[in-house]
């Protein structure tokens, strides 16, 4: 497993491991709570800014695609210096080695359920009863969108909404 800003991950400046490839990522914020949890069943530096990925790149600006690639996005350019971690599959098989069989044979799809039990990603629902907190302050971004949510809101359903029907 290593362990590397966000910035440095977006420019690639991290090395493979030699005998396995990285599998599965652990993504932080700023103050280490554990957002998100994903896998890559080829390259996970794809899986986040290819086709159908966390964050879509385009000449003048990023966005969010996910909730984790949202949260990146309202919190750059802060969010470079968040880390995230690249696991091999060996890496989480002995990570969680007290919750599976020690002769099973497994694929990163059958450990991942495992990983996000054990870590409570914030973002992550599936395999996760318990959720952390993110602690991080709402960025400008998600505040200007909620009172953008909350007018529109207010003009649809209160009374004199011209949408409103009697």
């Amino acid at each position: 497993m290593i362990e590397i800003a966000f910035k440095d991950f977006y420019e690639r400046k991290y090395r493979e491991d030699d005998e396995e490839g990285f599998e599965l990522y652990v993504m932080k914020n700023g103050l280490d709570d554990i957002l998100y949890v994903g896998i890559s069943r080829s390259d996970i530096w794809n899986r986040w800014f290819g086709w159908n990925g966390h964050i879509r790149v385009t000449d003048r600006f990023m966005i969010g695609e996910s909730s984790v690639g949202q949260k990146i996005v309202d919190h750059l350019p802060d969010s470079w210096s968040w880390k995230i971690q690249l696991w091999t599959l060996s890496d989480c098989v002995a990570f969680c080695a007290d919750e599976i069989n020690p002769h099973g044979r497994y694929t990163i799809p059958t450990v991942e359920p495992f990983m996000i039990y054990k870590l409570h990603p914030v973002l992550n629902a599936t395999s996760n009863p318990n959720p952390s907190i993110d602690h991080m302050p709402k960025s400008e971004k998600k505040k200007q969108r909620e009172a953008e949510l909350d007018r529109v809101f207010r003009e649809v359903f209160e009374k004199k909404s011209k949408w409103r029907t009697k």
